[in-house]
């Protein structure tokens, strides 16, 4: 599957789904979580889907996050809400840095992390990246 496909068979359809049920949070979780792996799909198609070290493929991959700083957030969020936290490790000091733990799937007014309202970052998110030409 090249970029393009999984953008616009999964990421597209996910948030479309998300948009058409604004209060089904797991449709919310999908579109974000499947948003962020996009990043991937791209490094991967750059490389020629060549095999590639992780943490290559992560360089990357957050190479190309970095441009943007709705992407970084997005992997920000997606990331706290696979793991429930967002942890650093600063020298074996553990350092929490984002939450989804203070959700609830029925109280849209929760639905942030961090500083981020998390339909809003989506919106924001999926447009930054319909400007990629390997998503075209």
């Amino acid at each position: 599957m090249t970029a393009a496909e999984f953008f616009h068979h999964v990421v597209t359809r996910n948030y479309k789904y998300c948009c058409a049920n604004p209060r089904d949070w797991s449709a919310l979780w999908n579109a974000i979580v499947s948003m962020n792996t996009v990043a991937e799909h791209i490094a991967l198609e750059r490389a020629g889907y060549a095999p590639v070290e992780r943490e290559e493929l992560e360089c990357q991959a957050n190479d190309i996050r970095s441009r943007t700083q709705n992407l970084t957030a997005l992997k920000l969020c997606a990331e706290s809400l696979k793991h429930g936290r967002k942890i650093r490790d600063r020298c074996k000091k553990f350092l929490i840095t984002a939450t989804s733990s203070g959700i609830e799937p029925e109280n849209q007014s929760t639905w942030t992390i961090h500083e981020f309202d998390l339909k809003e970052l989506a919106q924001k998110a999926l447009a930054e990246l319909e400007t990629f030409p390997e998503l075209r």
